[in-house]
């Protein structure tokens, strides 16, 4: 009911408002009476019960009975009872949250199935790269690498760069032989489903059985795509087979305190083309004080600088020096060879050979020195058939003269024969097959004052076909050092050399036609755009000793094609890109021989009509001889088409003639 009588007098106030000819008089107003309200700082601070209180409004004339229903109202509620309504909750939000997942996680999954089975073609899993190298290569001698890159993607590959990363002692074949380190080469657009083949050479440098890693890459980026993309290769390891360089020292191993010692290098190049800037450096120890040098020094005292070596060529560096310490000191030098860093010529870059020499230092004592065709090493490898000539040289080292010399010379070996030696002065004892020499065949050697010096010498003829051929020299130096007749005689000095004969190793070829195990067609002389089939045929033979580790390199031109038909004794690799042909054939028993036969193809052209063309290049053997360690090497000119009247074809077979 109250709500009714409310309503009522809204209308009535409403209809007072609106009626015709009333006007609104003056209202005199009020001001407000002041009252502090205190104001809460949220709706949780309202006291409950606390009923809505209002500003003391007095004397307001235009009070209506809407305004007294209004007050009504308020007045009969609370503020306890003005609650905050709960907001609905709104699930539609969680709704889009969990739809929003299930399609990204739909769309993840069929991206990964697109992928997984190749329906995308524009990948990088398209792209590869291989790296191939030969499995071994002689130090110094020219790397041919080859680098294959394939697109298997819809879409060409633009701005390739092609990366390759050297190992230590990598060097250049066109510019100077320059340290190589990184090379990029530009590789031309790659169109979809094209492979490319890029040849690269380098030289390699190393010691003998040293592995080198060589690595390359790609860098790209795809047509119609700003991104740049990188693949690698897998690396390959190319072993130093040989090193190019061979370093010798020889020396005294035994030496007197205050003496000065002459160490004699010995470089020998192994590398089949011409070596520069080989830089030679020692280590001294601190009991050897450096003297001088023939050649002299281009850096301190111990480095030295050899502009150029040619193949097979020696170099020898004569070292002087003070050696001083404690008796029965042993000390070490050390020796390398190699090639200078890129900056600086003088700092070893790149290690080819190392090699070391001890020696011990004694009492002082008469120095004796065995010479054998000038060479002094404790160990001396001759050619063979070379004669050796013995000498040896007696110095007193002594501050007091020495008396009554007598020297034992004892020449021991499987070339040593009695009809073979040539004595010079002294007496060859038969019986106990040893040379000596005394005051009653020499009166030089009654007295041998401090420093002066004695020389005794024989020849030896060597046996070109004994196998393992060697002989050693043992000397035994007797005196007194009281000029006595009852002074004890004494041995004062002693020394041993060992000399060996290395092989003669031989390499041969011979041009066949239907001469061994293959069918060989094609005209006979060859005729010009005609092919005609040879058998080639390779000959390697050891000497008196067993050689080791013998390979055999030669090439085909470009005229003539490899049939890759072969039979023979060991493994064959040839590279199709360089034409090069390496035949390992291992080791060979001494005076054996192994052989390799080959079916080539030759296609002549117009300008070769009327001369006999190179059917295989000249011919290089490198071995190890069994016996004395030493490097061997034997070469064979170039093999001609023109085939030997002995199997019944004519002189001049091998000259190209003009198509009918």
């Amino acid at each position: 009911m109250s709500g009714i009588k409310d309503q009522k007098n809204i209308d009535d106030l409403r209809k007072r408002l609106y009626e015709r000819g009333n006007e609104a008089g003056a209202t005199e107003r009020h001001s407000l009476t002041p009252r502090p309200v205190e104001v809460s700082r949220g709706w949780d601070m309202v006291e409950k019960k606390t009923p809505l209180s209002t500003p003391n409004l007095a004397s307001v004339s235009l009070e209506t009975p809407a305004d007294r229903a209004t007050e009504a109202i308020f007045s009969e509620h609370e503020v306890s009872s003005l609650t905050l309504p709960k907001p609905k909750k709104r699930r539609y939000r969680t709704v889009i949250i969990v739809l929003s997942l299930l399609f990204f996680i739909i769309t993840v999954g069929v991206s990964s199935v697109y992928l997984f089975f190749g329906a995308n073609q524009i990948s990088a899993k398209n792209i590869s790269i291989t790296l191939s190298a030969p499995f071994s290569v002689a130090g110094g001698e020219e790397l041919p690498l080859q680098i294959s890159i394939a697109n298997q993607n819809d879409v060409a590959i633009e701005s390739a760069t092609l990366i390759i990363n050297y190992p230590p002692g990598a060097r250049s074949t066109e510019e100077g032989n320059k340290e190589l380190y990184e090379e990029r080469v530009t590789v031309e657009a790659i169109k979809a489903g094209q492979a490319v083949n890029i040849p690269i050479r380098v030289i390699l440098y190393g010691e003998e059985n040293e592995s080198k890693e060589i690595k390359a890459a790609v860098e790209y980026r795809m047509e119609g795509s700003n991104g740049n993309f990188f693949k690698k290769a897998t690396p390959v390891l190319v072993q130093i087979s040989s090193s190019p360089l061979v370093l010798r020292v020889t020396g005294v191993e035994k030496i007197s305190s205050g003496q000065e010692m002459e160490l004699r290098l010995k470089l020998q190049s192994n590398a089949s083309a011409v070596q520069k800037n080989i830089l030679v450096a020692v280590d001294y120890p601190d009991t050897f004080s450096f003297t001088k040098s023939t050649p002299e020094t281009v850096y301190g005292e111990n480095t030295w600088l050899i502009p150029e070596l040619k193949p097979e060529e020696t170099y020898e560096i004569l070292v002087q020096g003070l050696v001083t310490g404690l008796s029965s000191q042993v000390s070490e030098m050390q020796f390398r060879a190699g090639t200078p860093e890129t900056g600086n010529q003088f700092i070893m870059g790149s290690v080819l050979y190392q090699t070391k020499f001890s020696y011990t230092i004694e009492q002082p004592f008469t120095a004796v020195v065995v010479e054998v065709n000038g060479d002094r090493d404790g160990e001396v490898v001759l050619p063979a058939g070379e004669r050796a000539a013995v000498k040896v040289k007696v110095t007193n080292t002594l501050e007091e003269s020495i008396y009554d010399m007598r020297v034992e010379l004892s020449p021991r070996g499987n070339l040593i024969r009695d009809d073979q030696l040539d004595i010079f002065q002294g007496f060859y004892d038969t019986n106990t097959k040893s040379i000596r020499y005394d005051v009653s065949g020499d009166s030089t050697l009654a007295e041998i004052k401090p420093g002066e010096t004695r020389e005794f010498s024989f020849q030896v003829d060597p046996d070109k076909k004994q196998a393992t051929a060697s002989f050693n020299v043992s000397a035994g130096i007797y005196a007194r050092r009281l000029n006595e007749d009852n002074a004890a005689e004494a041995l004062i000095g002693t020394a041993l050399t060992e000399v060996k004969y290395s092989s003669v190793v031989t390499v041969g070829s011979q041009a066949g036609y239907n001469e061994g195990a293959f069918t060989d067609v094609g005209p006979i002389p060859p005729v010009v755009n005609t092919a005609t089939t040879y058998t080639a045929t390779l000959v390697v033979e050891a000497g008196v000793n067993t050689m080791t580790g013998a390979v055999v390199t030669t090439s085909l031109p470009q005229y003539v094609s490899w049939l890759d038909q072969k039979s023979g004794d060991g493994m064959v690799e040839f590279n199709p890109v360089s034409k090069q042909l390496k035949w390992n054939l291992g080791d060979v028993e001494a005076g054996g021989r192994k052989t390799l036969q080959f079916q080539v193809s030759l296609l002549p052209s117009v300008t070769q009509v009327g001369d006999s063309p190179i059917l295989l290049g000249r011919q290089e053997l490198k071995a190890t001889d069994g016996f004395t360690g030493v490097a061997l090497r034997a070469q064979n000119s170039e093999l001609s088409n023109e085939l030997s009247t002995e199997f019944g074809f004519v002189a001049g077979n091998g000259i190209i003639q003009a198509k009918p």
